[in-house]
């Protein structure tokens, strides 16, 4: 049996972006890519949640000291973060690109 592919940086945005704007920030519009987040209405409750989020959707366990408000400040960077991630997992237990 082959193993799952790793989701693309698109999909993993996609992702992310209807997960923010439906669960998160509560929007009717679409957020931007380059949106800043907090401005808004992120804040840190909204991070926790997104960040376990994250690790249940891709299955992933991010470290506290990994996480850099920085690069979680708009959901371009978000889904890199994410991706970066996945891909090193994906590596690390020999999947599938």
């Amino acid at each position: 049996m082959s193993q799952p592919m790793t989701p693309s940086f698109d999909d993993v945005r996609r992702v992310l972006h209807d997960h923010l704007v439906h669960e998160i920030l509560l929007r009717p519009e679409p957020l931007g890519p380059d949106t800043d987040l907090f401005e808004a209405g992120f804040d840190s409750l909204s991070l926790t949640r997104v960040l376990v989020f994250v690790e249940d959707r891709f299955g992933l366990r991010i470290p506290d000291e990994e996480v850099v408000v920085d690069e979680l400040s708009t959901l371009e960077r978000m889904a890199r973060f994410v991706t970066v991630r996945i891909e090193a997992a994906a590596v690390s237990a020999g999947g599938r690109r």
